[in-house]
């Protein structure tokens, strides 16, 4: 325990002002009206041999304004070589360049942090500035180009070929009046928990795997009552394997009518972390099951098969979900009102932060991305994600997901106290098997109609007690927007 007493080596105050200046100078291209929401995939080889990782997938949902520029949040992960666990999230900034009717540039930059299947010894930020040629399909556009990403800490420093396809989601995004739905709905937030259980599998040392209990969030988006779109996440919190996470998307058919209904689902996305073998990262799901939904809240459950498509994992999981619909107003229109944040958060270690034997002694910088959904005028649901940039903390990441309430305390300022349960690990940081629960409170001044500037502190704790139980500080840009449906 002698060395968790030592000062950090590291600067958290010199990376937290350098960042703090970077994540506000990449928010700003969002303040403009009016905004669309741009869901896009992708995929990069990298042309050097420099890790067990060849490439990654990308995951990224972007606020696009009327000049084309867009900003919002994503997930990068390894999908090449042998690299399943490498995750880094964070905010992605760029600009869309119609060329003629058919045919575009595209160029971005994403700043992050993360790490994870002992590829990032070191600090863990990432970034990755990408130019696209594309073409303009209709309904979506394909792009292919040339990327180069960078982790600090790491041995990664390579350019790569990738190719990417974004989709419009097709939500009516305003910040001021009401204007015309469109024809895709945000229909339903879910929570729940699950069970993997191994079917014959081993961990990347060898040893077998033992079950894992996760917990996770799902939004589900619908232009019909027969089939619905989701992407759903996961984390370990307790059981084997501290500090996994999934991430997939997929699609999920219906059959019948009324309240009760029976489904299947097909899904593909990325996990890995705590050595389990998911290989390169990618993974694929089918299920069955079935949800009663005889108002806004409804009940799931499930059973599913989830196999890596080049490693040593396969499980059978069980699955219980609780979701909540969103339902038309009087006008026949659902008004859903949101908030998207993008920040920095600053954890302050406690003398049991880090697992015995662990030698890095620095005070995690995250990178923070959240969501949150409000059920009416003050109370929202929050879902929120954290990844290590600095502080020799790469790999180390925490999702979160709670409650918020929020008040006015006079024309420009508002407070909101939230509380939450979640899962993480990674980096050395103990965690005691995954299962977190936090508590924050937010300062909120408002810019102008469509962005806070907020500052805010709390804490984050082990539920299993001693272990991590930081107090944190946070900064970041607050963007509230609403959904027509």
């Amino acid at each position: 325990m002698t060395c968790l007493n030592k000062r950090p080596r590291s600067h958290p105050v010199r990376h937290w002002l350098r960042a703090a200046v970077l994540s506000l100078f990449l928010g700003a291209p969002a303040l403009a009206e009016p905004p669309e929401l741009v869901l896009r995939l992708g995929m990069d080889s990298f042309t050097r041999d420099q890790s067990t990782i060849s490439g990654l997938s990308g995951l990224s949902l972007f606020v696009v304004n009327k000049n084309n520029f867009y900003f919002g949040q994503s997930l990068y992960a390894a999908a090449l070589g042998q690299g399943g666990g490498f995750f880094v999230g964070g905010i992605e900034v760029g600009k869309y360049i119609p060329i003629n009717d058919r045919y575009f540039l595209d160029a971005s930059l994403f700043v992050g942090g993360g790490g994870g299947a002992s590829q990032v010894p070191g600090d863990g930020l990432m970034i990755r500035p990408q130019v696209q040629f594309g073409v303009d399909l209709g309904k979506a556009r394909l792009g292919a180009g040339i990327a180069w990403t960078t982790v600090s800490g790491s041995a990664i420093s390579t350019p790569s070929f990738g190719l990417s396809l974004s989709r419009p989601l097709d939500l009516a995004l305003v910040n001021g009046p009401e204007t015309e739905a469109g024809g895709t709905e945000f229909s339903q937030m879910r929570t729940g928990a699950r069970i993997y259980y191994p079917q014959g599998s081993l961990k990347r040392g060898g040893v077998p795997l033992q079950p894992m209990k996760l917990i996770g969030a799902e939004m589900v988006f619908a232009r019909q009552p027969a089939s619905e779109t989701f992407i759903v996440a996961h984390g370990a919190v307790a059981g084997d394997a501290e500090g996994y996470a999934d991430w997939l998307m997929g699609q999920r058919l219906f059959m019948g009518e009324g309240a009760l209904r029976i489904f299947a689902e097909a899904s593909a996305g990325i996990g890995g972390g705590g050595a389990v073998d998911t290989g390169g990262g990618l993974i694929a799901s089918a299920g069955i099951g079935a949800r009663w939904q005889p108002g806004r809240f409804g009940v799931s459950l499930g059973v599913n098969a989830i196999s890596s498509l080049n490693g040593d994992f396969l499980v059978i999981s069980p699955a219980f979900q609780l979701g909540l619909a969103f339902g038309k107003g009087n006008s026949g229109t659902t008004r859903t009102n949101w908030q998207i944040s993008s920040g920095l958060t600053q954890q302050f270690p406690n003398l049991d932060f880090r697992k015995p034997g662990v030698q890095n002694q620095g005070a995690p910088l995250m990178i923070d991305t959240k969501i949150d959904l409000f059920l009416n005028e003050r109370i929202y649901m929050s879902g929120q994600a954290y990844t290590a940039l600095a502080g020799g903390a790469g790999g180390y990441q925490i999702g979160l997901v709670g409650l918020g309430y929020r008040m006015g305390l006079g024309e420009r300022l508002a407070l909101s106290g939230e509380v939450f349960v979640g899962a993480g690990g990674g980096a050395g940081v103990d965690t005691r098997g995954g299962l977190l629960l936090a508590y924050g409170v937010d300062l909120d001044y408002r810019l102008n109609d469509t962005v806070y500037l907020t500052l805010g502190g709390g804490s984050v704790w082990a539920l299993k007690g001693e272990g991590m139980a930081p107090m944190t500080a946070n900064i970041g840009l607050k963007f509230p927007f609403t959904t027509l449906n």
